[in-house]
């Protein structure tokens, strides 16, 4: 089967696949700094469950993609679009860049643009929309440099680097 590839102008999203967990992956997913607004970063991992997990999100219902820059091929981070309801037409996506000396540049939004275009043009969908925690200032510009809307606010809801802070919800809407 051929991989599932979406060019954009410095990055590229790639499908992972097992042999995407490398050492790097598994830190960036330790890294308290990298993983500090993720829930994933209440648990450990390792090689084996990472793999696990890439196994287990290979589906149709999620898209777990690695963010790859066109210049030298190298994977930087992550972008997913799941929990998608077929019903509703929606889904979610949530993303990390796991090298730090990428973040600030530009490439999560790039990243949130492939993928929102994805999930419209490709999967067809009405909406997608994600999360982002108060403090998480990056996601949230992501979130609206592409057009995606603040849709409520829960606040207290999230206890983050040892005090509780609100949680920012953004939907888009396919347009299209």
């Amino acid at each position: 089967m051929e991989p599932l590839i979406i060019y954009g102008k410095s990055i590229y999203l790639r499908r992972l696949t097992e042999d995407d967990v490398t050492t790097d992956y598994v830190h960036w997913m330790n890294d308290p700094e990298i993983n500090q607004y993720l829930e994933s970063r209440y648990y450990t991992h390792t090689i084996d469950n990472t793999k696990s997990f890439i196994r287990s999100v290979t589906n149709d219902n999620n898209y777990q993609f690695g963010i790859f820059l066109k210049e030298n091929d190298k994977h930087i981070g992550n972008i997913k679009i799941g929990n998608i309801n077929n019903h509703h037409k929606s889904a979610n996506i949530g993303f990390l860049i796991g090298e730090k000396n990428y973040w600030g540049k530009g490439i999560a939004t790039e990243a949130v643009a492939l993928v929102t275009d994805f999930a419209f043009d490709v999967l067809k969908l009405h909406k997608v929309w994600g999360g982002a925690y108060a403090p998480n200032i990056g996601s949230q510009k992501s979130f609206l440099k592409n057009g995606y809307e603040i849709e409520g606010c829960k606040k207290s809801h999230c206890y983050c680097n040892g005090e509780y802070v609100d949680s920012y919800f953004f939907g888009k809407i396919n347009e299209k």
